[in-house]
């Protein structure tokens, strides 16, 4: 059992990894419960009882404790196993980097909780990205025991563990895979990272609002998975939203050229993420573009945001948009805030995990903070705006809770910016 306190913790390279490991490894033997306080409180002072009230005293305590404290569980593929907690390696640094920054995110996000005065015991577990420790680490007392679960964070511990963690009320957090929740079909998960088929329809409900009589929608199929995944649920959804719309499905330059139109705008979406396929159709598209007056209007995959483009592909021409389930704002008051105290408390900048870690935190633990355990009643109700998403869920009794929100992004400046 892991237990984490209020404190400054220095986790930074190869000294945060030894951090973690020594505390790791020292409570596995000796299991200590601390409780995340705000840094400005402090505890009350203690008064003599008279002896004859010592035992109703500590029944009074005991259940103070198990009001005041909510237990959390925090799953997270350290893979500590595999390191030299004395001396560990670029390699073991590497293998512990996404757990380590999802946890330092975490705590971030406790503390700012714990400082408006609600307190948290968190139990972290490596879960070594194993389906046997995830296994034994889903019959954990500290698991069985606690309010809120966040973890694992891969597909195959999210589905053992699942499928051994007998949860009554508490809810499991899948913090950052994005696969369908339907592959798990686990009534308790939280999904956070929104799936496809959000991305397919907020891209289909874009499409629609732009559309008029004249127009058409072009999908440039290919042959990759990516494509395919996005491409067919994307024609099904826009014409669901809209009848009369006009949708063609193209495969190479001349079906491409014998689809569009001169008279309305060509709505392309092209769904590939494979940088040698994308590059010679934009260039064909540039082509179409400038040399026979073409209105195109490109919509592109969600992975496109963490592909290089430059000015020669021509995105910014062809005003190129898509989705995305992750954006931070680096002008907005609440981010600046918070990459100040990361790297203050730190010493390095924040990354993706680490602003994932601190929104989960956040946004969980003050449900915990408002609710107590009833807090999975809120969830629909209670939408979030996080420093690199928001958040708003739907239930399906089948596979828990999944978050739909989406940003829409436009290539402009050199870079996919809000619209």
């Amino acid at each position: 059992m892991i237990s984490v306190q209020n404190r400054r913790l220095r986790l930074n390279g190869s000294k945060g990894l030894v951090g973690i490991a020594l505390v790791l490894l020292m409570a596995a033997c000796t299991p200590k419960v601390r409780v995340l306080r705000g840094s400005g409180t402090t505890p009350p002072p203690k008064k003599e009882v008279p002896s004859e009230d010592k035992d109703k005293k500590e029944e009074v305590d005991t259940d103070t404790k198990e009001v005041d404290v909510n237990n959390i569980a925090l799953l997270l593929p350290f893979e500590l196993d595999k390191a030299n907690p004395h001396a560990p390696s670029t390699e073991d640094i590497k293998r512990s980097a996404l757990a380590l920054d999802f946890y330092q995110g975490f705590k971030l996000g406790l503390d700012a909780l714990a400082e408006k005065g609600t307190n948290f015991k968190v139990n972290v577990l490596d879960t070594r990205d194993d389906p046997a420790e995830n296994t034994r680490i889903a019959k954990l007392e500290q698991v069985q025991d606690a309010a809120l679960v966040v973890g694992p964070v891969y597909p195959k511990e999210i589905q053992v563990f699942g499928f051994n963690a007998s949860l009554e009320d508490a809810l499991q957090i899948s913090p950052l895979a994005a696969s369908m929740p339907s592959e798990f079909n686990l009534p308790n998960l939280v999904t956070i990272t929104a799936p496809i088929t959000a991305h397919v329809q907020a891209l289909a409900a874009r499409i629609a609002q732009q559309y008029q009589s004249a127009d058409v929608v072009i999908l440039y199929q290919t042959q990759d998975a990516a494509s395919r995944q996005f491409l067919s649920p994307l024609k099904a959804e826009v014409g669901r939203l809209k009848k009369d719309i006009k949708v063609v499905e193209v495969t190479d330059e001349e079906s491409l050229e014998s689809s569009v139109h001169i008279s309305g705008k060509n709505l392309v979406v092209l769904a590939t993420t494979n940088k040698y396929q994308i590059s010679p159709i934009l260039a064909h598209l540039r082509k179409l573009h400038d040399e026979l007056s073409y209105q195109i209007q490109l919509f592109g995959h969600p992975n496109w945001a963490k592909l290089e483009f430059d000015e020669t592909d021509g995105l910014a021409i062809f005003r190129t948009c898509i989705t995305t389930s992750y954006y931070v704002d680096k002008g907005r008051v609440e981010v600046r805030r918070f990459d100040e105290q990361y790297r203050r408390e730190f010493g390095i900048p924040a990354t993706e995990f680490a602003y994932k870690g601190y929104d989960a935190a956040y946004y969980f633990g003050g449900l915990l903070a408002k609710y107590g355990a009833a807090y999975k009643e809120h969830i629909t109700q209670e939408e979030y705006r996080g420093l690199h998403n928001a958040f708003k869920f739907e239930h399906n009794p089948n596979w828990g809770y999944v978050n739909n929100a989406v940003f829409m992004l436009q290539y402009r400046s050199g870079d996919f910016q809000p619209l």
